[in-house]
């Protein structure tokens, strides 16, 4: 399975609030059983399946308040923080920008995967968990690459610079 991409034991495990350890003992199968169904190399039974499953749907229809949401374009995860603050939790994120995906991990150590580009999703997106509600975030437009271009375009200053002081 690529990097970025969810298996439905990592998807099923986060959704039910689960950590590794808590799934794989939840499940009863031993460390490297529960590595190769994070991996995708081992599908999860239909027992276990359902046991996951069962797990992630007590948990969200147990919860008062609560709604999944994905986070798309992420970024470091500023939009990600107000929506868990309303009760939300996040079930998927996805950012392409490995400098971004760092800091995200280090605002949210909560052993949560980053998808990547979200374009390899577009074949397989049933690998997206289920969500109430979809963020995404726009680009820091004084250091797009868009923004950049149209600027230089047209002449103006942009924020960012290459090669020289800011």
């Amino acid at each position: 399975m690529g990097q970025g991409k969810l298996t439905k034991f990592t998807r099923l495990h986060q959704q039910a609030g689960l950590s590794f350890e808590e799934a794989i003992a939840l499940i009863d199968v031993s460390r490297s059983t529960g590595f190769r169904c994070q991996s995708g190399a081992r599908e999860l039974t239909g027992p276990e399946l359902r046991i996951l499953e069962d797990a992630a749907a007590k948990r969200m229809s147990s919860t008062p308040g609560w709604f999944r949401f994905i986070d798309l374009f992420a970024g470091i995860g500023g939009l990600r923080m107000g929506f868990e603050h309303i009760g939300g939790r996040c079930v998927f994120t996805s950012e392409w920008d490995e400098n971004s995906q760092k800091t995200y991990r280090n605002n949210f150590p909560d052993n949560h995967e980053i998808g990547g580009d979200i374009r390899q999703f577009s074949e397989n997106p049933g690998l997206i968990p289920d969500h109430d509600l979809l963020l995404a975030g726009f680009p820091c437009q004084p250091f797009s690459l868009a923004g950049v271009s149209k600027k230089n375009s047209l002449g103006r200053k942009h924020g960012l610079s290459i090669g020289s002081q800011i």
